[in-house]
């Protein structure tokens, strides 16, 4: 694309970039603000409003006050603590509390952020990412058996 005279480059066109043809050209993109902030701010009322309007129509059921006299009450964590309540029957004793509550899940919340590192395989199928595969297994374990235990509770200790 030279001219003919003077060997100078023909000064190519700008193209312009809109909303209709910007996924001609991954590369370009939108610009983020103001548009794409509204929306965000618009869902984020509607949200918020929703919340609000649930929380009034279907208040949070208040029981009676605690009573610090009862020598019945059975103290049981809440949901997202049932994890470390198991770890007190894997680890028994004061000197394995600490590693089963705070060594254990850093080990297991390590490796799961350094998964994309140890697995770095270009296949796609779980049984030629045995590592990934066995790791996401894992997980959906734990979640499956914590969900086991707050159903177990439940159904053990209704009211609690």
């Amino acid at each position: 694309m030279y001219a003919p005279a003077t060997g100078k480059a023909k000064p190519v066109e700008e193209e312009v970039i809109t909303e209709e043809n910007v996924f001609d050209r991954p590369d370009e993109t939108i610009g983020f603000f103001p548009k794409q902030v509204l929306y965000d701010l618009f869902v984020s009322t509607l949200i918020l409003i929703a919340c609000c309007v649930l929380s009034y129509l279907s208040p949070a059921p208040l029981t009676e006050p605690a009573d610090p006299a009862t020598i019945t009450y059975i103290p049981r964590p809440e949901w997202f603590f049932f994890f470390y309540e198991q770890m007190l029957m894997f680890f028994p004793g004061y000197a394995l509390i600490g590693f089963g509550a705070v060594v254990v899940p850093t080990i297991f919340v390590g490796l799961l952020f350094a998964v994309p590192w140890l697995d770095t395989g270009p296949q796609y199928s779980p049984l030629r990412r045995p590592f990934a595969t066995v790791i996401g297994l894992l997980v959906v374990v734990v979640v499956v058996l914590n969900m086991l235990m707050a159903v177990a509770r439940i159904i053990n200790f209704p009211g609690q």
